[in-house]
C-alpha cells in the first residue's frame, strides 16, 4: 500500500512537470506571426510607382503604341451582366476581392496596404486588415485619412469598369477569367467615395479624374489593363486616351 501511494505521487509529480515544461513552450512561441501552414501575408508584389501607378503599367510610349492596336468596335449590350452575388445568377466576376494571389490577405486589403501610408492594421489577422492609414488620392490630389469604421469613404476603383469590360469583350470570358480581371492589382487603385460614384462605368471619352496631373497614368493604367486582357475601345474613347497621353 506505502509503494503504491508512493509510485502515485511521484507519477502526480512527473505529470506536474510535464505539464509546466509544455506550458513554457506554449508561452514561448511567437504567435503575433502566422505558422508556416501557407497563411503568411506577403504584401503586393512590386512597388506602387510615381503618382500611384501600379507596377507593371507601360510607360507612355509603350501605352501609346499599345492603344493603337486595341480593337476598335462599339460597346455591346450589357445583356447578363450582374454584380451582386446575392441576387439572380450571381456576379459574373466572381465574389468581391478574392484572394487571388494567394497571399494570405484579400485584394481591396492587398490595395490598402500598397496605395495607403502609415498604415495599421488588425490584430490576429497576420498583417492582413487594414485599420487606418493615409491615402494621397490621385483621383482628386487630396489627403484623405481612412478609418476601417468609414471603409466605404476610400473604396477601391477598377480603373477600367467592370461593366464596361463585360460590354468590350468580357462577355466572352469565363468566370475564372473574369475573377482574375476583377482582382488584378494593375487594375486596382483607391479613391475617395465621391470621385469612384461620379465615375461609375464611364470609360475615358465620359470621365477623367478631376486631377489634371493624374490625366496621363489614367490612360497608361486603361491601355495597359486593356491590352492585357484584349478589349475593345470605342472610337470616343480611343481619342480620349490619345489626348490623355499625349499631356504625358
Amino acid at each position: 500500500m506505502t509503494r503504491r501511494r508512493t509510485t502515485g505521487g511521484l507519477t502526480g509529480l512527473g505529470a506536474l512537470v510535464a505539464a509546466l515544461v509544455i506550458l513554457a513552450i506554449y508561452l514561448s512561441v511567437d504567435r503575433s506571426q502566422p505558422s508556416s501552414t501557407g497563411s503568411d501575408y506577403r504584401p503586393p508584389s512590386g512597388p506602387v510607382g510615381v503618382g500611384h501607378v501600379p507596377a507593371g503599367t507601360l510607360d507612355p510610349a509603350a501605352a501609346a503604341a499599345a492603344l493603337a492596336q486595341l480593337p476598335v468596335a462599339p460597346k455591346t449590350s450589357l445583356a447578363g451582366y450582374e454584380r451582386d452575388c446575392d441576387h439572380g445568377a450571381g456576379c459574373v466576376f466572381g465574389p468581391a476581392w478574392a484572394d487571388v494571389d494567394g497571399n494570405g490577405c484579400d485584394q481591396r486589403n492587398d490595395v490598402l496596404h500598397r496605395d495607403l501610408t502609415a498604415i495599421q492594421v488588425r490584430a490576429g489577422t497576420h498583417g492582413c486588415i487594414v485599420t487606418s492609414g493615409t491615402l494621397a488620392d490621385p483621383y482628386t490630389g487630396t489627403t484623405v485619412h481612412f478609418t476601417k469604421a468609414d471603409a466605404g469613404e476610400v473604396p477601391i476603383d477598377h480603373v477600367v469598369p467592370l461593366a464596361a469590360a463585360w460590354t468590350q469583350g468580357a462577355a466572352a470570358w469565363t468566370t475564372r477569367q473574369r475573377e482574375a480581371f476583377a482582382n488584378d492589382l494593375g487594375n486596382l487603385v483607391a479613391t475617395e467615395a465621391a470621385p469612384n460614384e461620379s465615375k461609375g462605368d464611364d470609360t475615358a471619352d465620359e470621365w477623367v479624374p478631376p486631377n489634371p496631373g493624374y490625366g496621363c497614368a489614367y490612360a497608361r493604367i486603361i491601355v495597359t489593363v486593356k491590352h492585357r486582357y484584349a478589349l475593345s475601345v470605342t472610337a470616343p474613347e480611343a481619342a480620349a486616351l490619345r489626348r490623355l497621353l499625349a499631356g504625358c
